[in-house]
């Protein structure tokens, strides 16, 4: 027998705590708008007009070419809401929060790029929008001077330059330019001060942008270069993973570094250290967490696009995913394995955080064969979805894992302080040998409510061809936890399909034969699934579910769902297995 590599063991625990932001947090918040509302503030605004851009970069992000052709045509129109560019009420308050960002952000001058040429009717209706824009909100407003917002409206003018103010209209041209720099002067106090996030990390961009951009820049764009290495740490680990352990937030985050290195390059320069290494992290950190169809699965809000892998240079990896990212991978042959292997992101860092601790997604080759439900947000925001629907793919029940009791393993944030209980803490092990790869982790997030944990055991085969699952409930073996519940709780184990994949129950009802179709009939594979309730009473069934991908499209799939009881002073053990029986290697 070959010699095991020593286990590695890793403990994970939730930072931070889920408390909203303190008394203290929120008075100092407030002081800082009636600040910005002061006279004094205004004073601050004041300065030098600048007389021109030195340079305007090239933006390597597209807009969305379905809004822009609504731009042409005269809407304001985004996530299901829309006005006239013309007649707009720029301020109102029933729109969407992601309508009002887009407009007070100017990100329509990035979708209407996407819809070129423009015709000079529509170029004249962008220059209005933005005239218009500039004289509302000329002074200070809570929401259009937002700092994240502001960082990105510089960035936007300042790309889309010709568009926004054509050389024919210079009393506006100067307009446009002075509002840029009054923005940067505003965000030399503000950015500074807001907590670590992206919304910060944005404000810091835009005032890096502008001193790259704007005459008499050099000395805000080396204080804006420190402030931004310190502002990255609070979103990227060291190992590059992302803080709110959510793809869609690295890959988002990526999307920035690129177009802070379009504005170095624009210069005719090399772009700062900070940026460069942070866009390495994040395509290596990317890469690590791809499945066979070179997606990450939806985790923690959701999934990057193909467009958005391929612009950042992330494809599937053999690097496994870093320590810190909460991740855990199995791979071998074709198949490859991701589990969530991490307590979730506090409610402070993530309001999009999922309960799927030990959930696991799995693919053979390009094949989705176990998935998660989905993100409710997809590269350019939230989608609008239901806000039940919403839930439900955040849910425990919205991913390949086990629920207890009908419960999720982590309260889900909804706009306040997480409630008691949840998942604080995962244990993990894993070792590898030439007989395959173990993953062993165990959560605490019933502990408090029911006085359990949840351990997980893994195997996957050295071929990829067999994977061996363990799902046990165990009393908890230390903390506080209540007293076990002396009734009868449900056990629920779901494995969510692929949509192209399709099962049907075994003659015997302790399996499913699992098919996925490949491009010519050769190449379909099936894998073999097979239950054991380990003497306890238990039921295997194929459910509908639904899974949102990663453009946002609706999928009607199957789950294969295994349901068991939890008897009083007794413990879970549920085993299956995955196999694959036929098809290609």
């Amino acid at each position: 027998m070959a010699e095991e590599s020593d286990p590695e063991a890793l403990r994970l625990t939730r930072d931070l705590g889920d408390r909203g932001p303190s008394l203290t947090e929120r008075l100092a918040e407030r002081l800082d708008r009636l600040a910005f509302q002061s006279p004094l503030h205004r004073m601050r605004l004041k300065g030098r007009y600048p007389l021109k851009l030195l340079a305007v970069p090239e933006d390597p992000v597209p807009g969305d070419p379905a809004i822009g052709a609504r731009l042409k045509g005269g809407r304001l129109f985004r996530d299901g809401y829309g006005q006239g560019m013309l007649d707009a009420r720029l301020d109102t308050p029933d729109a969407p929060e992601s309508w009002r960002q887009w407009v007070h952000g100017w990100g329509w001058l990035r979708d209407l790029a996407a819809a070129e040429p423009l015709a000079v009717a529509e170029v004249q209706r962008v220059e209005a929008l933005a005239k218009r824009w500039l004289t509302q909100f000329h002074e200070y407003d809570e929401d259009a001077w937002a700092p994240a917002i502001t960082g990105r409206r510089i960035m936007m003018a300042i790309t889309y330059a010709p568009m926004v103010m054509p050389r024919e209209d210079q009393i506006h041209r100067s307009a446009v330019l002075n509002g840029v720099a009054r923005w940067a002067r505003h965000l030399e106090r503000a950015a500074p001060r807001l907590k670590p996030g992206f919304g910060k990390v944005e404000a810091i961009s835009g005032l890096l942008c502008s001193a790259l951009m704007l005459p008499g820049g050099d000395e805000r764009r080396v204080k804006a270069e420190a402030q931004l290495a310190e502002a990255l740490g609070g979103v990227l680990h060291e190992d590059g993973s992302a803080v709110g352990r959510s793809p869609l937030d690295l890959a988002t985050l990526g999307d920035l570094l690129l177009l802070l290195v379009a504005f170095y390059e624009g210069r005719g320069l090399r772009a700062a250290e900070q940026v460069s290494a942070a866009l390495v992290r994040v395509r290596a950190a990317l890469g690590a967490l791809a499945m066979g169809d070179g997606l990450p699965s939806p985790w923690h809000g959701g999934q990057p696009t193909v467009a958005q892998m391929a612009r950042l240079g992330a494809a599937p990896s053999d690097a496994a995913p870093g320590r810190q990212s909460g991740f855990q991978r199995l791979a071998a042959g074709s198949v490859r394995v991701i589990v969530d292997a991490g307590p979730p992101p506090a409610a402070r860092i993530s309001s999009t955080a999922h309960a799927s601790t030990l959930a696991f997604t799995m693919t053979d080759g390009k094949r989705l064969l176990i998935v998660s439900c989905g993100g409710e947000k997809g590269e350019r925001g939230p989608r609008g979805l239901p806000a039940e629907l919403v839930m439900g793919l955040r849910s425990t029940a919205g991913h390949s894992a086990l629920v207890l009791a009908d419960t999720n393993s982590s309260r889900l944030p909804d706009g306040g302080p997480r409630k008691l209980g949840g998942v604080e803490e995962v244990l993990v092990e894993a070792r590898s040998s030439n007989e395959g790869q173990w993953l062993e982790a165990r959560h605490d997030g019933w502990r408090r409510r029911f006085g359990f944990d949840h351990l997980r055991r893994l195997w996957l085969s050295p071929d990829g061809a067999d994977l061996r699952g363990e799902d046990q409930i165990l009393p908890a073996r230390s903390g506080l936890p209540m007293p076990r519940k002396t009734e009868t709780l449900s056990i629920a184990i779901r494995f969510h399909l692929g949509p192209d994949a399709s099962a049907t129950v075994t003659q015997d009802g302790k399996g499913a034969l699992i098919r996925l179709p490949g491009a010519r009939p050769a190449q379909d594979v099936a894998w073999s699934f097979r239950a054991s309730f380990n003497h306890a009473p238990g039921l295997l069934a194929i459910e509908p579910s639904l899974m949102v991908d990663a453009e946002g499209g609706i999928h009607e799939i199957q789950q294969i769902l295994l349901t068991s009881l939890l008897q009083p002073g007794a413990t879970g053990n549920v085993s299956w297995s995955l196999k694959r029986s036929a098809g290609p290697k």
